[in-house]
């Protein structure tokens, strides 16, 4: 599973790209930058994305809305508290501090139970 990293904080981006590859998937970015999150959530080939709320200073929920649409499986990886999350985002939010690897498993887990465009849910039983 390709997994897009949308993160500015070089440590953490990494410690998350470091945990997708543990997990067996390939972590795509990372994406630090808001034009370029917004490119990847638009066009990239990925099966699901994490993403920091703010890149460089710059609020990223239209990312977040990307993705919906898209289809995208995706957590919201962020210190900020829930409160200004717009809550039809609120489902999506993992709140730091919590360990990368569950964030990680969280997503995963997510993204093989709903599916995304690149890799459809298994089918149900007939």
């Amino acid at each position: 599973m390709k997994i897009a990293v949308m993160e500015d904080e070089y440590f953490i981006a990494d410690d998350l790209a470091v945990e997708i590859r543990r997990s067996g998937h390939e972590p795509v970015g990372p994406f630090s930058e808001l034009s370029a999150a917004f490119q990847a959530a638009s066009s990239a080939a990925i099966d699901a994305a994490l993403l920091d709320i703010d890149l460089q200073g710059e609020a990223s929920l239209g990312i977040a809305d990307i993705l919906l649409k898209r289809g995208v499986p995706f957590l919201i990886y962020t210190g900020y508290s829930r409160e200004i999350i717009p809550s039809r985002l609120a489902l999506y939010v993992v709140e730091k501090p919590i360990r990368i690897r569950e964030v990680v498993d969280r997503l995963c887990r997510d993204a093989l139970t709903h599916g995304s465009p690149q890799t459809p849910a298994a089918p149900g039983p007939p």
